[in-house]
């Protein structure tokens, strides 16, 4: 795919829909990494934390960072600056609607 021919919105829209995914597979790792082991020690829970941590933040950063710093380097500080907002225009607009359909889904669970 050729990423020239993809307008700006959309590429914001998929790099927000990236990291949208992203977490929502870790999330969901997570969940059954709990109810498979259980509470792991002390030591080795913050240890692992910490680097599961780390590990998406460098995860999400590429998703979020890596096309803008490419056009910059490019000397297309215009499009990225265009791009990094999109991209988190579309990741405001996703995390809001994902917590009124939460809230929704806890509505009627409480029914």
């Amino acid at each position: 795919m050729n990423l020239k021919k993809l307008n700006l919105p959309l590429i914001g829209f998929l790099q927000a829909s990236g990291v949208i995914s992203y977490c929502f597979f870790m999330g969901i790792f997570l969940w059954f990494a709990n109810r498979l082991m259980g509470e792991p020690p002390e030591f080795w829970g913050v240890t692992l934390m910490l680097i599961l941590l780390v590990f998406s933040a460098a995860i999400t950063g590429v998703l979020v960072f890596g096309y803008p710093v490419y056009l910059v380097i490019n000397r297309r500080i215009k499009e990225s600056l265009l791009v990094f907002a999109y991209t988190l225009l579309y990741l405001l607009i996703m995390i809001i609607f994902l917590t009124a359909l939460w809230a929704m889904w806890r509505g009627l669970k409480a029914l």
